[in-house]
């Protein structure tokens, strides 16, 4: 897809809405900011639009919607219709306690997004090979139109046995049970999820029944904001990592619950391939949360199981840990005096202490405040001014509730809680998964990323951090660059042993025929059409499958076993000589590849590092005031300039901060490369 108007990504997080957008001839990247809007996230966005220069090319879009209305039990009134004893799996579950349940004695199963008042059951059955034990009731179906009629419900779900092998009764119910219900719209759980799995594709398909109508609502009211500026297409970014139409992400909210930290994630593949970077353990700080992520030879970590809000999702999505850490996470005293931070967090509204708009509560943009490590004008280019002295009062009254004498050494002990946190979740996905991240550089971005990114580092033992060029936006930049992408799937229960390749080639050229029908549909051709093939294996008795690469020509069973084996040594360090090993699932990612401008280098330091000088201020660092830390402003630092710790380096959506001991330079693409 080429275009002459420049490609703009817009990232809503739960504190700021970043714009970034490239221009196709130049390469310059144009960033812009603005607080979001919870009540409205539209409003925004259309602020953002409306103060564009131009007419924008696509418009590639990170949103929360669906996730917020998923965690806030803020979705639509579903109805569920499932096969004849099946009414209550939503309760019943898979009977395992996942974390954090599994040692909680206080833990408590979240109620199902459907009450049993609004869930039916619907005569028919299917076997797992897709044949029909029992014929659908017709006739009942159409005394179960009429009830549901005098229910209301705003969508139904409809979610059958084994429909993942046959979706002909989900169907035929559909378009019966949908006569008597208007607008109303019906969804069915084999266009959601087309692999095994009952309670994990139930609940997937309820949840995006649950979050359809204010997910479909809010892009065709973005849609219209798009084309009243002169925008060509409205695109939404995916959890998968690649991005979707609008109409699409409108019909499968579901496949948008990690859209802006995909765009993160792909944001930062691209700046470590152009710097010449292949791992890399990402750390996306924002107003709210972090997510984090490993990315190994510049592809990220691919999952297909996980867990929001206490339920299941199935459906393929990046390898995303998210803890409750930003720089809007309030810090307060638990029942035994000690001190905690997050997950709550004040938000965009009413925001830290030091925004002046009413809040009270000690967060982490308090903490760095106080400490001088931000400036009253550091934030959005000094738009937003930040109040030191609300900051400050907000710390006294926190020490003296906890009855802690020194206002300086809490507000660092704000940040070290939070920074734990952070180095927690890193661990989880690095050295819990068998990754050394000494080997890894850190990727710091969001707006408050970079600001603690040294810290983080020095926990993990890890003595290389890339920052960079505009951090606070990297994850809209990240979702102009990524691609199309549509996961296909089909369940193919075999013994490897004895399957048959040809019908195995026949399967995946299924799936890339309708992956090519999909790319095709959005203006792609066949030089701009790629496929990625796997195929998940387990060894026999195993409830949990590992997804092998695999490709066409090379289908024969040693290649398979010895691929599935390496894979498997990798992940948990032994394998099963012997053990018969099976095939489960076979997937087809289709991807339509984007063209990619190039961005433009970083001009040349020409002046001196002191004319980056604004300022010097007193900054508290590693447990003591440096009276007077320079503070060097970005945008003045140039390739090749280099400078050392301690020191505060400012830009308009982040800060980095250098200790002592560590040094900064910056490479040819406007990098900041900081080592100890």
């Amino acid at each position: 897809m080429s275009e002459r108007r420049a490609a703009i990504g817009i990232d809503t997080g739960g504190t700021f809405t970043d714009l970034a957008s490239i221009d196709p001839e130049s390469g310059a990247i144009r960033v812009a900011k603005v607080p979001s809007t919870p009540a409205d996230p539209a409003a925004a966005i259309r602020e953002l639009l409306g103060a564009l220069p131009a007419a924008p090319g696509r418009v590639v879009h990170g949103t929360t919607v669906a996730t917020n209305a998923l965690l806030e039990r803020k979705g639509a009134k579903v109805a569920l219709l499932t096969t004849r004893g099946f009414r209550d799996t939503l309760e019943i579950g898979s009977t395992r306690r996942a974390s954090p349940g599994l040692f909680n004695t206080k833990f408590v199963k979240p109620d199902p997004l459907v009450p049993r008042s609004r869930r039916f059951e619907v005569d028919e059955r299917l076997m797992a090979d897709g044949s029909v034990l029992r014929a659908l009731d017709e006739a009942q179906l159409t005394a179960l139109g009429a009830e549901l009629r005098a229910l209301e419900p705003e969508v139904v779900a409809v979610c059958l046995l084994h429909a993942y092998a046959n979706g002909s009764h989900e169907q035929r119910v559909r378009e019966i049970v949908g006569r008597h219900l208007g607008d109303c719209p019906v969804v069915v759980s084999s266009e959601v999820v087309a692999e095994f799995r009952e309670f994990e594709r139930l609940c997937t398909s309820v949840i995006n029944s649950y979050t359809l109508p204010k997910m479909s609502g809010y892009l065709k009211r973005l849609a219209g904001h798009v084309a009243a500026c002169g925008g060509k297409d409205l695109y939404v970014m995916g959890s998968n990592g690649g991005i979707m139409n609008a109409v699409t992400a409108a019909a499968f909210p579901v496949r948008t619950i990690l859209s802006g930290p995909a765009g993160g994630v792909r944001g930062a593949a691209l700046v470590a391939e152009a710097a010449g970077v292949r791992n890399i353990l990402t750390c996306d700080m924002g107003g709210t949360s972090t997510d984090v992520s490993l990315v190994r030879e510049l592809k990220p970590d691919l999952i297909q199981d996980s867990m929001i809000a206490g339920l299941p999702l199935k459906l393929p999505q990046l390898d995303i840990n998210t803890v409750g850490a930003g720089g809007g996470s309030i810090a307060w005293m638990d029942v035994d005096g000690s001190l905690r931070v997050g997950p709550q967090s004040a938000g965009a509204v009413p925001g830290p202490a030091c925004y002046a708009r009413g809040g009270e509560m000690v967060t982490v943009t308090d903490a760095n405040l106080h400490l001088g490590r931000l400036g009253p004008r550091s934030l959005i280019g000094g738009a937003l001014h930040l109040d030191r002295a609300l900051a400050s009062r907000a710390l006294e009254r926190l020490a003296a509730s906890a009855k802690y004498a020194n206002v300086d050494r809490l507000a660092e002990g704000v940040i070290q809680l939070v920074v734990t946190n952070m180095v927690g979740a890193l661990r989880e996905i690095s050295i819990q998964r068998g990754h050394d991240p000494r080997e890894y550089t850190l990727l710091p971005f969001g707006g408050a990323g970079p600001l603690h990114a040294a810290e983080i580092a020095r926990a993990m033992g890890m003595s290389r951090i890339l920052v960079p060029r505009h951090p606070g936006n990297l994850s809209a930049i990240g979702l102009i660059g990524s691609d199309f992408r549509y996961d296909l799937v089909r369940t193919f229960l075999a013994d490897l042993a004895t399957a048959d390749p040809a019908r195995i080639r026949d399967a995946f050229a299924e799936l890339a025929q309708q992956g090519r029908a999909l790319l095709e549909a959005d203006g792609f051709q066949d030089a701009s059409i790629r496929f990625d093939l796997a195929i998940d294996m387990r060894y026999q008795g195993q409830a949990f499958a590992l997804p092998v690469p695999a490709q066409p020509d090379y289908l024969d069973v040693d290649r398979l076993a010895q691929a599935f084996e390496q894979l498997y040594v990798q992940r948990y360090g032994f394998r099963r000589p012997g053990h018969r090993i099976e095939l489960v699932v076979l997937r087809t990612a289709a991807i339509g590849v984007v063209q990619r401008h190039a961005l433009a280098p970083a001009p040349r330091q020409s002046a001196p590092v002191v004319e980056a000088l604004k300022e010097c201020r007193p900054v508290y660092l590693d447990g003591a005031w440096q009276r007077d830390c320079p503070i060097y402003d970005r945008d003045r630092l140039g390739a090749e300039a280099t400078l050392r710790g301690p020191a505060i380096i400012e830009e308009f959506g982040s800060t980095t901060v250098v200790p002592q001991g560590w040094s900064a330079s910056v490479d040819r693409w406007g990098n900041l490369r900081v080592e100890s």
